[in-house]
């Protein structure tokens, strides 16, 4: 008797003292929902909606003030916003989707990155007009993340071949990464216990083709900016990186303080519920800030020519 007591005291008290790893289904998420998740659900709809019109504001001022040349790459930039913000809806409501919905976020974002680079060759007329136009020593590869590996690298003139090398370090992010991300799907899908696992061996190879694709990014718009001052790329470029640093640093901070100061875990609430549900909040209300500041750069440019 007393050890069927035992038995049933430790039943009872298991889902507060273990943090399952196990994610809710839907009906199950929606049986345990309580009213912070609730308000945080309520809070990213109604950010993604200010994020949603914001972007079909921006859009219509696109379209009828930019020239047609760069309309659709840069209403295609200006989509990552709104879309972040809808893949966090998502992502709260159905916690099993979670990855997934980062794996959509993370593809686009390196979708963005080489339609950046597109961009900004359509700003200056093309390659060829890039290199006839710049006669200095105006080509660096010294520059972050990697600038300390190439310290021996100097400043160089613009030339096919090394603007195809920057195209190479762009080009490679949206391949690479979605290779990565659609293995990682399948691992989530057919053994997510040991998901936190099998990833760390995926790691490496992300960051390094981040590493590369952002190095590829730095270079050109530190090459282009100060030829090019009216065109706004450096503000242009940091408003779409700051998607990648949100995206990628955030979690692991957020992760951190949730540990740390939330003991209440209890089925289908788990601490993975809770560390996604504030992540996902914080990320919908950065979106909103990020998209109004890139309508007022986007606004731009509407005389093409050198700074």
């Amino acid at each position: 008797m007393d050890s069927n007591e035992s038995m049933a005291a430790q039943n009872l008290t298991q889902p507060n003292d273990d943090c399952t790893s196990e994610l809710p289904t839907v009906q199950e998420y929606l049986d345990g929902l309580n009213y912070p998740i609730a308000l945080i659900i309520a809070a990213t709809v109604l950010l993604s909606i200010a994020t949603f019109s914001i972007f079909f504001k921006n859009a219509y001022h696109i379209l009828h003030r930019t020239p047609k040349q760069f309309k659709t790459k840069s209403i295609l930039l200006l989509t990552i916003y709104p879309l972040v913000t809808l893949f966090g809806v998502v992502s709260i409501s159905v916690p099993r989707a979670f990855f997934l919905c980062d794996t959509v976020m993370h593809v686009f974002f390196m979708i963005c990155a080489y339609v950046f680079f597109s961009l900004c060759m359509q700003y200056v007329d093309g390659e060829d007009a890039l290199i006839k136009s710049t006669d200095s020593q105006t080509f660096s590869l010294r520059t972050p993340p990697l600038c300390c590996f190439v310290p021996l690298f100097k400043r160089a003139p613009v030339t096919k071949n090394r603007l195809r090398f920057v195209r190479m370090l762009i080009m490679q992010l949206p391949v690479v990464q979605t290779a990565l991300f659609l293995a990682l799907n399948v691992v989530f899908v057919e053994d997510y216990p040991n998901f936190n696992r099998i990833i760390l061996y995926f790691v490496p190879f992300i960051v390094i083709s981040i590493l590369l694709g952002v190095w590829g990014l730095n270079v050109l718009v530190r090459m282009l900016a100060p030829l090019y001052s009216d065109l706004k790329l450096m503000g242009k470029y940091f408003v779409l990186q700051a998607v990648l640093i949100l995206c990628r640093i955030q979690p692991l901070i957020i992760a951190a303080i949730v540990s740390s100061t939330i003991s209440d875990c209890a089925f289908p609430i788990t601490l993975q519920v809770q560390k996604n549900a504030i992540f996902q909040l914080c990320l919908c209300f950065e979106m909103m800030v990020l998209s109004c500041w890139a309508s007022l750069l986007y606004k731009s440019p509407s005389v093409i020519g050198q700074g």
